[in-house]
């Protein structure tokens, strides 16, 4: 087995992308899954709950986002449906997420803080806060989003900005990589700057795609793309320094084509980068 940890991820309710994964699993080229946590009715949930825990995968969960109509700093933004209906459904979202990681045994719960409207910053801290006040669990891991996608602007994008929002509410951090770059060709920074700041976070978890030369959106693009433009080797570099952080592989296309082949580029990437 290779020095690193590294998983790709799956949706709860993705059986078939499961079951690929678990052989990538089984020929030892995966270390873990990150099980991407979406709202299902009771016996849905179960029953793919009780189909991801038989595979007996060492698991990262992710906490629904704001595409499955979970958004921790602004519950109402985007979001046409009456309020008490929101809240119900990210009530359930994250009761069902909390149970997941018990019953996998997850150590990670990754979570976004979510998107605000223009001029809404303050408030959306304000409601992260209150949010985190109601679901106050260890193993929450805030992530750094894109400073913009769509249009709209995303909450906590660097490194400073995530020990802000956790306070002393959470411990650890997801550096998901593309996100990272996005938000420096939006706001004009360094990369390698804003990469070097994570080293003062406890960084428990990585997300790693690529982005096209200069883009300020999150495509989750094949780390070989031929438009690829992520520093790879800034973020090797990063890999190679803490190996023990697992890495988690993140794209569109849960296929095995795309995963297996994926596994093999970061494999050779790895090699490349091994003398810098």
């Amino acid at each position: 087995m290779a020095d690193y940890n590294l998983g790709c991820t799956v949706r709860l309710d993705d059986p078939e992308a499961l079951s690929l994964l678990a052989e990538l699993h089984k020929e030892g080229a995966i270390n873990h899954i990150q099980v991407q946590a979406v709202p299902l009715p009771r016996p849905l949930f179960q029953e793919h709950l009780t189909t991801v825990a038989a595979a007996g995968i060492p698991t990262v969960v992710h906490a629904p986002h704001h595409g499955h109509g979970v958004n921790p700093c602004a519950p109402a933004a985007y979001d046409d449906r009456p309020l008490n209906e929101i809240e119900a459904h990210i009530e359930l979202a994250m009761s069902q997420t909390l149970e997941a990681a018990d019953t996998l045994g997850t150590e990670t719960i990754v979570l976004h803080a979510g998107r605000y409207e223009p001029g809404g910053r303050s408030a959306a801290v304000e409601a992260f806060s209150g949010f985190l006040d109601r679901h106050a669990d260890p193993r929450f891991t805030l992530e750094n989003l894109p400073s913009v996608y769509a249009g709209y602007p995303l909450l906590g994008n660097t490194a400073g900005e995530l020990a802000s929002l956790a306070g002393n509410k959470i411990a650890r951090f997801c550096l998901d990589f593309p996100h990272l770059a996005c938000t420096a060709n939006y706001r004009r920074l360094s990369f390698a700057e804003e990469l070097e700041r994570f080293e003062a976070l406890d960084v428990a978890l990585h997300h790693l795609s690529n982005i096209r030369r200069g883009s300020i959106t999150d495509e989750h693009l094949e780390l070989d793309h031929p438009d690829g433009g992520l520093d790879l080797a800034a973020v090797f570099s990063r890999l190679r320094r803490h190996p023990a952080v697992p890495t988690t592989l993140e794209y569109k296309q849960d296929s095995l084509e795309v995963y297996a082949r994926q596994v093999r580029v970061f494999a050779g990437l790895w090699e490349v980068h091994a003398g810098e």
